[in-house]
């Protein structure tokens, strides 16, 4: 009886301060309370409110995000040590987070989570890139990588950017044009980069002293230029610094680097003229 009464004053010297709060709560928040001196705790809603959601979307776009979503983030890693093991799923098109390194540079970023979507490196976009293609940007020369990632699912991610899952992983053509003459029609899937699908197709994107001197399409040499007639709306977005390269060298808005622009639909390019001077990358300085 001594033993049940001691036990009884302990649990009451436990409960009633829990209590004694619970009172000073709204209903939804004491049943919470109630919940946990029950031992039990209902799991996170996860659910932000509409200012978190928009600030978040803001920060997204101020980071430079392709995604204008609250479940985007862009977060800068160390290259090759990003901490992440990345996966894909049989088509071997579109990466994702499978898991993070305990410890890594990903999961004290708080930023990547497992499951995420990677939508694009250094703002090229790669959510429809195949698995060995953004194996090949991640591994580009660099000290840090700035990757973009969704939270959610694939479906999720063409629901956030608009474009529809029909539109995506089907056959496109390069048509490319040499002055007004078309000289090649390329077939390829969508998500290609330009310069290889060119290159493969043997044709010079270079000319010129370059076609020797080039950096075989490390994004170095800045001199794989092409000019777009038609379809510069379904590649991908052109960042400031491949911008600052054609300004450079007084090429037309129209003009892209090759070897950072991906298709995702039917494209028109023409190849550059040959030119003599000095031009090429700001870093790099190669003549053509």
């Amino acid at each position: 009886m001594v033993a049940a009464t001691t036990r009884l004053i302990i649990a009451m010297m436990w409960w009633w301060p829990t209590y004694a709060a619970a009172l000073q709560l709204s209903s939804h928040e004491r049943l919470r309370v109630r919940c946990r001196m029950g031992r039990w705790d209902p799991p996170p809603t996860g659910g932000r409110s509409a200012a978190e959601d928009l600030s978040r979307e803001a920060i997204a776009a101020a980071s430079g995000a392709f995604v204008a979503d609250a479940r985007a983030t862009v977060v800068e890693l160390p290259r090759g040590a990003t901490g992440i093991e990345w996966g894909t799923d049989l088509s071997f098109v579109g990466v994702y987070v499978r898991a993070l390194e305990p410890g890594g540079a990903a999961e004290l970023s708080g930023l990547a989570r497992p499951g995420a979507q990677l939508v694009a490196i250094n703002g090229t976009q790669v959510f429809n890139a195949r698995f060995d293609e953004v194996m090949s940007l991640l591994g580009r020369e660099a000290p840090v990588v700035n990757l973009e990632f969704f939270d959610g699912t694939r479906d999720d991610l063409f629901a956030a950017t608009g474009i529809s899952t029909n539109d995506v992983g089907d056959d496109l053509t390069i048509t490319v044009k040499d002055g007004d003459r078309v000289v090649a029609e390329i077939p390829a899937r969508k998500g290609v980069n330009l310069r290889d699908a060119l290159v493969g197709y043997g044709l010079d994107v270079y000319r010129g002293t370059t076609r020797w001197t080039n950096c075989s399409g490390k994004q170095m040499c800045g001199t794989c230029i092409v000019d777009f007639e038609k379809g510069a709306e379904v590649t991908n977005r052109k960042s400031n610094d491949e911008d600052g390269t054609l300004n450079l060298q007084k090429c037309a808005p129209s003009t892209r680097l090759s070897c950072v622009t991906f298709a995702y639909g039917d494209v028109t390019v023409s190849l550059q003229p040959e030119r003599s001077g000095f031009f090429g990358s700001a870093t790099s300085g190669s003549a053509w």
